[in-house]
């Protein structure tokens, strides 16, 4: 609850040549020694996280990566996994230094993270060495450019005032919920008993839910499935709107009067984090899954599933009862994503709590490519129990 979560926070991703000054423009950038700098070409073999504040844009993931010209063998796979970044990239930093003036593999890049819609900010790198014509290149690429130099700490401030100003406004919603309740309001948040967190810590969209909740000034209580009778009956009024888990949702409608609005962690957060719309049409689809179809269930991360919860194995079982016979079903974990969605019939994926909200809306981007319809596990799971039009009724979403 002291931080921003990872995946809320915009990432900014550094591309260019191996020794072409990433590394320390990171650590120039931060004011910190974060990462290793060494002449040595091909130092970083893998994306590096670095979560930290820059002063005038605020908390962000900066992520350097391995070079983008490694021709070896293992270094066509580290170009790929630097290619696998701009999945998640909000606003990238590409590289030019003066120690070559072929910038062809620069542009090739360039040209790959405008076709993705991300902003691009050029920068020039050790420009105290060599001399780059900036002009020549701005004709060329409609981007704004920095000089910079990590060896005499020049020019990091414009750099900073550049990310701000060429951040993407809305790379994440402003708000998981503050369209959907006024201040003084109150909201009653209902969690299953057994809470399926460590002892003293909530669920991820739970903590995120509440602060929200917070931050818009209202009145937010919790309680379990088994104290919600006592609640009610000691307000004065009914709440403004209840939030449940969807495992206790049966139990949490049978209590509160129909008129009251409910809805579910999950579906709050497949809004914030994707688009509603589209998982709800998604979820539609499941009543035509016939025996032998084939499913995609994608995961952001590994985890070993547990009978009983929201996870594969009871999407996997309630998708196959309902097609009437054995599906072909693939699980995806993490980056592995097929680029490829020919013979899906459905894409069903978690709810990304790990995954900022430009990786799923790069998924949800490429199954409507493709035609293949794509729904996520707390949708899914509404859909099956009968209760989506409810659920979904505070948004204004129809199912």
């Amino acid at each position: 609850m002291q931080t921003t979560p990872q995946s809320n926070k915009m990432h900014i991703a550094v591309f260019g040549r191996r020794n072409s000054g990433k590394s320390s423009l990171i650590n120039g950038l931060t004011g910190m020694p974060f990462l290793i700098v060494n002449d040595k070409p091909g130092t970083t073999t893998e994306p590096v996280f670095q979560a930290f504040d820059i002063p005038i844009v605020g908390p962000v993931i900066i992520v350097d990566t391995a070079g983008i010209d490694d021709e070896s063998d293992l270094g066509r796979f580290r170009v790929q996994k630097t290619r696998e970044v701009m999945d998640l990239t909000d606003l990238s930093l590409l590289i030019f230094s003066g120690e070559s003036d072929d910038y062809k593999l620069e542009k090739e890049w360039y040209h790959e993270l405008v076709k993705r819609n991300i902003p691009v900010i050029g920068v020039i790198t050790k420009v105290d060495d060599h001399y780059v014509d900036v002009d020549l290149l701005k004709t060329e690429l409609k981007i704004p450019f920095v000089k910079i130099s990590s060896k005499k700490n020049i020019n990091f401030g414009s750099l900073r005032h550049a990310i701000r100003d060429f951040a993407p406004a809305e790379f994440e919603r402003s708000s998981i919920l503050g369209d959907l309740v006024n201040q003084g309001e109150v909201v009653v948040m209902v969690m299953p008993e057994t809470i399926p967190a460590p002892k003293y810590r909530l669920v991820s969209s739970q903590q995120q839910i509440l602060r929200d909740l917070l931050d818009h000034h209202v009145m937010a209580l919790s309680v379990t499935e088994v104290e919600l009778p006592t609640l009610l009956m000691n307000l004065k009024g009914m709440p403004d709107l209840v939030i449940t888990d969807s495992q206790v949702y049966d139990s949490v409608s049978e209590i509160l009067p129909a008129n009251v609005p409910l809805t579910t962690f999950a579906i709050l957060m497949a809004r914030f984090k994707g688009d509603l719309p589209t998982f709800v049409a998604g979820a539609e689809t499941i009543s035509s899954l016939q025996p032998g179809d084939k499913v995609l269930l994608s995961e952001a991360c590994i985890h070993h599933p547990h009978n009983g919860e929201i996870d594969r194995e009871l999407v996997k079982a309630k998708l196959q009862e309902i097609a009437g016979g054995k599906l072909e079903i693939r699980t995806s974990v993490g980056p592995d994503f097929p680029a490829n969605l020919t013979g899906y019939k459905l894409i069903v994926h978690c709810g990304g709590c790990i995954f900022n909200r430009k990786q799923l809306m790069n998924r949800l981007a490429s199954s409507g490519e493709q035609r293949v319809p794509i729904t996520n596990y707390g949708i899914a799971f509404a859909y099956f129990k009968g209760i989506l039009p409810r659920v979904l009724e505070i948004m204004h979403v129809n199912s």
